[in-house]
């Protein structure tokens, strides 16, 4: 993984209350979150908009767009997982097929250890190479996890492992680096 850090309680905090104010994530294609899973995909928000030096969500933008955070022209979704363990190089990280048709040009990958209070994360990738590299599963489709437990996909979506994302940089500011010399390649 690139690198983990501990989320302050405040962070925490915050956004357990922003989850309770605000109602996220009513797609309409059956893909919708639990409140749990909302809360988890605040905070690793959060977490980027520290990092950044930008305030915590507030909940007063309305619909994003699939743009989470701007970096350098390149918009950005960070997508979150919760575990009660830390990632590995085969778990995957999911992104619902009704979410790829927004303006996002990348995804951003965490995954958020709800028994340590952990993010680690996990790494990024162009939603072009995503689309290529990931594997799209459909509704009611028997899904098999790496323990060989399974279960039926709620909503078509695609999976991609840990292992196939850029995930070298070992902080904050050298993934942005690394997103800032990404994006300096395609500028004309």
């Amino acid at each position: 993984m690139s690198f983990a850090l501990p989320v302050p309680s405040w962070v925490i905090s915050q956004s357990r209350n922003y989850v309770h104010d605000v109602q996220l994530g009513h797609r309409g294609d059956g893909s919708d979150g639990t409140l749990e899973q909302a809360f988890v995909g605040v905070i690793g928000q959060n977490m980027v908009q520290l990092a950044l030096g930008r305030p915590l969500m507030t909940g007063d933008s309305g619909f994003d767009g699939g743009v989470d955070v701007e970096l350098f022209g390149l918009g950005v979704d960070v997508k979150t997982m919760g575990r009660t363990t830390d990632p590995r190089d085969e778990y995957v990280n999911n992104v619902m097929a009704s979410q790829v048709g927004y303006v996002s040009d990348a995804y951003l990958f965490l995954s958020f250890n709800k028994s340590s209070q952990v993010l680690t994360v996990c790494g990024w990738i162009p939603k072009e190479l995503f689309l290529h590299r990931a594997t799209l599963y459909y509704k009611d489709q028997l899904r098999t996890r790496s323990d060989g437990t399974t279960f039926p996909c709620k909503a078509d979506m695609y999976e991609i492992a840990n292992a196939k994302l850029y995930r070298d940089a070992i902080n904050w500011p050298e993934l942005i680096v690394q997103i800032y010399h990404y994006t300096r390649l395609f500028d004309t």
